[in-house]
This record gives structure tokens, sequence and C-alpha cells, in this order.
């Protein structure tokens, strides 16, 4: 599937063989910023993907290498669904592997049946959000700065 400049050729689930590459992409994806550099390093999470979350993880891969990953959190049933990550290796930033997972996320969420999608972003990647129909409801205070809510109501 042709998406911008990039060529995701693959989406699919995430293995437990997955977790290291998950984890690395995340810690490279947040540093890449430049904010919080010295935190993000010491803090063990910021490198992790918990093992209890690889079944709600998807996966974006171009050429047999992961360039991005999402994780959906939703019961079955639930009427909100949370997405929990979004992380896509900066070399291909802006090349729609981001919309790519976030149509995917919404997708999946919508099957489990529930009706909006909620996600904690920091100001950076507000916008990404705003422009996918996610609507600002607040301000949350995370480890290293306050974080918009947004939420998208589904299909």
């Amino acid at each position: 599937m042709r998406i911008g400049l990039v060529m995701v050729t693959f989406i699919r689930a995430a293995h437990d063989k997955d977790r290291d590459a998950l984890g690395a992409l995340k810690l490279r994806s947040s540093l890449a910023w430049g904010d919080h550099i010295e935190e993000l390093q010491a803090l063990p999470e910021a490198r992790e993907v918990p093992a209890e979350h690889v079944p709600y993880v998807i996966v974006a891969e171009l050429d047999g290498r992961i360039v991005g990953f999402a994780t959906v959190l939703a019961d079955k049933g639930a009427i909100q669904a949370e997405l929990e990550d979004l992380f896509v290796a900066p070399e291909v930033w802006r090349m729609g592997v981001g919309r790519t997972l976030l149509a995917e996320v919404e997708c999946r969420a919508a099957e489990l049946g529930a009706r909006s999608l909620r996600v904690v972003a920091g100001e950076r990647v507000r916008p990404f959000y705003e422009a996918s129909e996610y609507r600002f409801t607040g301000t949350i205070a995370t480890d290293f700065a306050h974080a918009a809510e947004l939420h998208k109501d589904l299909p």
C-alpha cells in the first residue's frame, strides 16, 4: 500500500520476539524530539513495551524492518478504547506511517465495540491527532510535562 512517500509493505500483529525492537524504536522516536533526553534515558518504561501489551500492538514494516507501532487497549464491548502508544521511526516521520497505524487502531477499536478512542499526547504531536479529527478535551499532568487529552468518536 502506498502511503505518502513511503511504501508500508505490511501491517501486522506484534509478536513477543518483537519486544526488544519495539522498545528500541520507542526510545529512539521519543529522543528524536530533543526534549527530556536525560529523563527518558533513565526511565526504563521509555524503552519497553510490556509483555501484557503485545497482543494489543500492531506493527508497520517497511522492507521487513519495523518502522512504527501502535497499542490500542480496549476490552471487548468497552465504550472507550485507549491509544496507549503510537511511535514511528524518525527517518519515516511525515510519510504516512503514523496515519496508517492510527487508521488501523481506530478500526480495531471499533471492531471491539468502542465508540470513542482516547489518547494523551504531547503538544508537539497534538496537531497530528487534531488533523485526524481528535478533539481536545483537557490537559493531564505526565511525568515530564502537561499533555493534551484528546478523543475521537468512532463510526
